[in-house]
């Protein structure tokens, strides 16, 4: 007799064919049939009136620290994602000698936004090389299934020591990082990923190591990975918009290794009507010759919450902002940002033109929360909103609300990917690929890692940008098909029992809030999932009802293993 059927439910089955009424037999961790009604099981669960779809995967995190210390991978277990990608941007944990540990932690901590206590206090560390990183994989229980991405950085910093900040690699030590890479391939590493872009600063400033590589040491280091004819190469580019110089190096790299190339990210840019038509379009005539290159695309606002006493990025990159970071102590701060010397560089550096988009982003920035009494009545109103009733502008309202709430009160802003129309043509791109949760990084100021659960809401069900099918098929196997993860993202016999079941009239992404979960004391944002009904891993149900069950079934994904394989 099989182990569960999951009887009732409306099956999006992942290849993008219509839904269908089926009762999905799951036995031994794997599909058994999609047909047969009637089939009795050890356990039944009554889907009625929910969509079954293959668990959803998602491959732009940085959970890389984080399933060190959390088995569930929250929040995306929530959100009916069963399978995660980390080591993105080439920011990984291996390899990493003892010594250079709190060097890449700091790295983390700068570059991709993570709380140093819940890094010291978090990682434990087991391994230096990558194949004893992935053996910690297989190792360590937990819910979701994990691939891993080797890191560029980390290799980098690995072969040529503090010198991979500054230079280029010599071809001993290129040789070097290439045998690491082929290495890991045969460890089971899913791919290689890297970074050039100019965006990406680590500890004091400096440039993260992948950004000092040449052309050619990338160039060598995908064919390492493609000589087993497995794996894909995650970039973050040197130039937002890609350039199309890049995205032709991009292209040939595609080509001449046989191998996908994803890069990260395509995002509505405010006023720039057209900018990324050209670019699909050269998309489209590289998949035609063979060179199979994919941008990642988000389906969220990119917007982030900070307060003064934590920080915020685009005050960070106004040179006279780092007087305000330097000073030592609450009053020497507060003194700064009443000093109107202070104020006007900062004005004139964050507002520019009268009608520049930097000064329409900071005008529309909302006060979110604040302790003071007197600040109730401005939550959920605009900074130009506050200007206009107290005087000033929106960096006299941001400074003077800062100063009153002793640094505590908190903002949001929202810089891009918030024009629905453009975003929504970005999103039906059929090379597209739905990404960029960044699950796990950046925690203090957003969480996006509800992506799947809004794609559903809101595109879907709201907006009607997808059908219920292709949206379900842009969550499941196409990323499973271009990141060469074999038996999943589809609901067919043979492959993973790796299950979402969801309510369509429902599911949404609910609004992050603040928790303190992470070790060492840290805060977080999390989103809960509205209308995530059962989420199952290799056949046993993992989320209930929007809560853990304590099973733990995850497993390392490895590329090549045939359909139902354990890793």
């Amino acid at each position: 007799m099989p182990d569960l059927v999951l009887r009732g439910g409306l099956l999006c089955d992942g290849t993008g064919a219509p839904p269908r009424r089926a009762d999905v037999v799951v036995d031994a961790g794997r599909v058994l049939s999609v047909d047969a009604r009637g089939v009795r099981a050890d356990r039944e669960l009554d889907v009625g009136g929910l969509v079954v779809a293959p668990g959803f995967i998602d491959v732009h995190t940085h959970y890389d620290a984080q399933l060190t210390w959390d088995p569930l991978l929250t929040p995306s277990c929530w959100h009916g994602v069963t399978s995660v990608v980390v080591g993105n941007c080439g920011f990984a944990l291996a390899p990493c000698a003892p010594e250079r540990r709190e060097r890449l932690l700091r790295m983390l901590e700068h570059v991709e936004g993570m709380p140093w206590a819940a890094l010291r206090d978090g990682v434990e560390w087991s391994w230096e090389s990558v194949p004893e990183y992935l053996a910690m994989l297989r190792a360590r229980p937990r819910a979701l299934n994990v691939g891993v991405l080797l890191g560029h950085s980390s290799l980098r910093i690995h072969v040529l020591g503090d010198e991979a900040y500054a230079r280029p690699a010599t071809d001993d030590e290129v040789s070097a990082m290439a045998s690491l890479v082929r290495e890991g391939m045969r460890a089971g590493a899913l791919g290689f990923a890297t970074s050039a872009s100019t965006g990406h600063v680590g500890e004091g400033g400096r440039p993260v190591p992948s950004r000092a590589a040449t052309r050619d040491e990338l160039r060598a280091l995908v064919h390492a990975m493609a000589e087993g004819g497995q794996g894909i190469l995650e970039i973050t580019p040197q130039t937002f918009p890609i350039a199309a110089d890049e995205l032709a190096f991009l292209q040939e790299l595609a080509a001449a290794s046989g191998r996908p190339v994803s890069f990260s990210a395509v995002l509505d840019l405010p006023d720039r009507d057209g900018v990324w038509e050209p670019l699909f379009a050269a998309v489209r005539d590289g998949h035609a010759r063979g060179a199979r290159v994919f941008p990642q695309v988000s389906c969220r606002p990119m917007r982030f919450d900070f307060d003064l006493e934590v920080g915020c990025a685009s005050l960070d990159a106004i040179p006279a902002w780092r007087r305000f970071r330097a000073a030592s102590g609450l009053r020497a701060r507060l003194d700064l940002l009443r000093d109107s010397g202070f104020r006007a560089e900062v004005r004139a550096a964050a507002l520019g033109r009268p009608e520049s988009p930097s000064r329409r982003r900071w005008d529309a920035l909302v006060l979110e929360e604040s302790g003071q009494a007197q600040h109730a009545r401005l939550l959920g109103r605009s900074l130009q909103d506050v200007a206009r009733e107290r005087g000033g502008d929106a960096i006299d309202a941001l400074l003077d609300l800062a100063a009153e709430d002793g640094l505590a009160a908190r903002f949001s802003m929202v810089l891009m990917n918030d024009d629905e129309q453009r975003v929504a043509a970005l999103l039906r791109e059929p090379e597209s690929l739905i990404a960029l949760s960044d699950a796990g990084a950046h925690v203090a100021i957003l969480c996006d890692a509800g992506y799947a659960t809004h794609l559903l809401g809101h595109w879907t069900r709201e907006r009607g940008v997808f059908t219920l099918e292709e949206a379900v098929r842009r969550l499941s196997s196409m990323p499973a098909d271009v990141y060469g993860i074999p038996g999943r993202g589809r609901l067919v016999p043979g492959a993973v029992a790796d299950v979402t079941c969801f309510d369509p009239t429902r599911v949404a992404m609910r609004p992050p809030e603040r928790v303190r979960d992470l070790p060492g004391g840290a805060t977080r944002y999390v989103a809960r999932a509205e209308g995530i009904e059962h989420v199952l891993v290799a056949g046993r149900e993992v989320v209930c009802g929007g809560e853990p069950t304590g099973e733990l079934p995850g497993t390392l994904l490895v590329p090549g293993a045939p359909a139902g394989a354990a890793a």
